[in-house]
């Protein structure tokens, strides 16, 4: 076994410009898989730590039905279990109970339809980071009435800052048109336009009393200490409260365009890696049959003194081997520096940034490699060098030896 490593070993160099050029291709495509796997990663935990930061959470309890039509008839009052059984859980980081529903923003020379999001000044800046992304002014506080954060991308589309006056105007929960008159304390930037654009933030009392709920709410919303738990405390809540009037929900059910973004693009990786495995086969099987071709003479030589055909044809494979370890090898090494390079600078879209809004997407994207995809990766490469190094190694052992050496002759 030793003689044939070593043999396959310096039969890759008998023209080591073939081979470095199939190897620098084969690497350089391994750098490309792992990359795009990278950013994929990145900009998808980008996405999901955006919108759980900002407004969603980790989990949520919701009114029945509140998840598919948020109405503001699909509300509920807070229980004093609901209450204890969150401040019981070491799981929970925070909560804030919360009235979101769809309203309309008022001003002289506009009228835009947005969400009106009524939340306890306090428990709002532990559990998200809206309200504490101010570019101008201060957040609610609870002690002054009547008083309305505003997103960057909407105060300028209506052209009132801090100081101005807005009315909002909703239906309250007994049918009627409620309305409120309010004045901009603050101007949040979370960096993404639809929602700096969508939404706007008063106090949750104010919400309750314009909207004629009561106590009642929508939602309450869950910061974890982990988000991987979330799964577990949701299942968890759902069997203590055992309350059919609620829902408890995760992100994951509430950020759908999420998965669908995740099904989009893993569509498109494996185009990009069925085109860079179908070209790297192509090379394996071109060098080989070519090395082949120049070594007839030498491997009817190595026949006729006795050598198996079993042995022939892992000689080959072992050449295979041996180029995919070194592709892999320098594949990783490369793809992995530029990973960490470009982790470390991030990668500036803000170039894209009106278009890059519409998606939710964030401006800065940190490429991110797991463990998973660098041993599919490799996996890959290893699986597609050996199985479409067979046929050269086949072509190999079924020559005769006589003809072998009178075709070299």
């Amino acid at each position: 076994m030793k003689t044939l490593l070593k043999m396959a070993w310096l039969n890759l160099w008998r023209n080591p410009r073939r081979t470095v050029i199939l190897l620098c291709a084969m690497a350089a495509g391994l750098v490309g898989i792992l990359f795009s796997m990278a950013f994929v990663n990145g900009w998808i935990r980008q996405l999901v730590a955006d919108s759980v930061n900002t407004y969603e959470g980790h989990v949520k309890i919701l009114a029945k039905g509140y998840n598919d039509n948020p109405v503001i008839e699909n509300s509920f009052e807070p229980s004093e279990r609901i209450l204890s059984v969150l401040a019981g859980d070491p799981r929970v980081k925070s909560w804030v109970a919360r009235v979101a529903v769809q309203g309309l923003l008022s001003t002289p020379e506009h009228s835009l339809v947005v969400t009106i999001i009524g939340t306890d000044p306090v428990r709002e800046l532990e559990v998200s980071t809206a309200c504490r992304m101010l570019a101008a002014g201060h957040s609610l506080s609870g002690a002054v009435q009547g008083e309305i954060l505003l997103g960057k991308d909407l105060s300028e589309k209506i052209k009132k800052g801090l100081g101005k006056k807005v009315v909002l105007m909703s239906q309250q929960l007994g049918g009627e048109i409620g309305t409120g008159a309010f004045r901009v304390a603050g101007i949040f930037d979370v960096g993404n336009g639809a929602f700096n654009e969508g939404n706007v933030y008063v106090t949750l009392a104010e919400a309750q009393q314009m909207l004629n709920l009561g106590q009642r709410i929508t939602e309450i919303t869950i910061l974890l200490h982990d988000i991987e738990q979330s799964e577990a405390v949701a299942g968890d809540l759902a069997a203590r409260l055992d309350d059919p009037d609620l829902d408890v929900v995760t992100w994951r059910q509430r950020l759908l365009y999420v998965s669908e973004s995740l099904k989009m693009m893993d569509q498109y990786t494996w185009i990009y890696y069925a085109i860079f495995y179908l070209a790297m086969a192509f090379g394996i099987v071109n060098t080989l049959m070519i090395s082949i071709g120049e070594r007839t003479h030498e491997i009817g030589v190595l026949m006729a003194v006795g050598m198996t055909r079993g042995r022939l044809m892992l000689l080959i494979l072992l050449e295979s081997c041996f180029i995919a370890v070194v592709a892999v090898v320098a594949g990783l090494a490369a793809g992995g520096a530029l990973v960490g390079w470009y982790h470390a600078q991030g990668i500036d879209l803000s170039a894209f940034a009106e278009g890059l809004d519409l998606f939710g997407m964030a401006h800065v994207i940190r490429p991110v490699l797991v463990s998973g995809d660098v041993m599919s990766a490799m996996v890959g490469t290893f699986s597609i060098s050996i199985l479409f190094s067979l046929l050269p190694a086949w072509r190999a052992s079924r020559l005769v030896p006589v003809a072998a050496l009178r075709q070299a002759g």
